[in-house]
């Protein structure tokens, strides 16, 4: 079994550039995943995309893809954008 790889998310996307969750999410690939959401304070489209595809990938490759620690912005945003805000909680998200 593989280790899991974490990554915590910044309170914001880097605005400068690539958002450190893209090299963590390449470098993790078809290992269990978990990502802490405590230090969001506004979630934006594009790491929601990225997030969403992320865990659409890793369920096809059958590893475990979590989000966690969900602060209350973050679930804000997951509304704002049109989500649920436990669409992370669900066992297993559509």
């Amino acid at each position: 079994m593989s280790d899991i790889h974490f990554h915590a998310l910044g309170t914001a996307r880097a605005r400068s550039g690539e958002d450190p969750l893209v090299p963590f999410l390449l470098s993790a690939r078809n290992n269990p995943v978990t990502v802490s959401a405590r230090d969001v304070r506004r979630l934006d489209s594009h790491r929601l995309q990225l997030l969403l595809v992320a865990e659409r990938q890793w369920l096809t490759d059958g590893a475990d893809f979590k989000v966690k620690d969900m602060s209350p912005s973050f679930r804000e945003g997951l509304q704002r954008l049109g989500l649920d805000s436990d669409y992370f909680d669900k066992e297993n998200p559509q």
